[in-house]
Formats: C-alpha cells, structure tokens, sequence
C-alpha cells in the first residue's frame, strides 16, 4: 500500500471518529467540548486554523484546502458548528455558519465531488436553512444547477 493510500485512509478514520465525538458531545450538550473536537479536527486532520479557515469566503478556503475531499470535510464541520452554535442560542453565528457549509458543498462540487446522499441530504437540509439571496451571485448560479 502506497505512503498516501495510507495516509488518506487514516484521515479519513480520524474524520470519522472526530465526527462521532462531536455529535456525542453535542448530545451530552458538552458544548464546548464538542466546539473544541471541530477544532482538533481541523487542525489535525486538515492542517490548519479553523479560525483562520472560516473567516475567508469558501472560495478562497476551497482553494487553500486543494481538494473536493478536504472541502467537504470542512463543509461537515463548519455545519457541526452551526449545529453547536443554534443549540446554544446563537442563531446569528449558526446562519453564518450554515451559509458557509452550503457554499463550501457546492465549492467541493466544483472540484470534482460527486455528491453522495448524504451530501445530498446535508445540502437539502443547508438550502432549507439558510437565505439563498445572502449567497454569492456565484454560489447562487451553482446551487441552482446542484
């Protein structure tokens, strides 16, 4: 098995188990736990700040990440937060957030991704949440090809 092979497998494993820890925590309402493996997650398997990742429009990050695999992990976690963010009283931070996890979807199509149901389902679930004026022209062209 070849050094990438193996390395993009255990991402992906890492991702998987990060996913379950969030959405444990989240339903234990261990908020901040749950923030802090969005973060780990990012950091660990994608390489970066989350910080730094979320305050760039998804183009931009999207092009940073390189890939429509990475883009779509950080899609799942950017919404996990929106999640955190709506349980917590926050609406203001869980719009933001889900408009960005909705444009990154469509950011990781257009880098490849060929939409699995679940991304399907998540991106369904993200245009029912979100405004779809408050997109960019762009990711308003590309939802409505999606």
């Amino acid at each position: 098995m070849s050094l990438r092979k193996d390395f993009i497998e255990r991402a992906a494993e890492q991702f998987a188990a990060a996913i379950a820890s969030i959405l444990k925590a989240r339903k234990e309402k261990r908020y901040a736990d749950a923030r802090n493996h969005v973060r780990e997650t990012v950091l660990t398997v994608l390489g970066m700040e989350y910080g730094a990742l979320i305050l760039a429009d998804a183009e931009s990050t999207s092009r940073l990440l390189g890939t429509a695999t990475r883009t779509r992990m950080l899609a799942k976690l950017v919404r996990e937060d929106g999640e955190l963010m709506r349980e917590q009283g926050d609406p203001l931070t869980a719009d933001s957030r889900f408009l960005l996890s909705l444009e990154l979807y469509l950011e990781a199509i257009s880098l490849g991704l060929n939409p699995d149901t679940d991304d399907a389902t998540a991106i369904a679930e993200l245009r029912a949440l979100t405004d779809p004026s408050a997109l960019s022209e762009r990711h308003q062209r590309m939802l409505s090809q999606a």
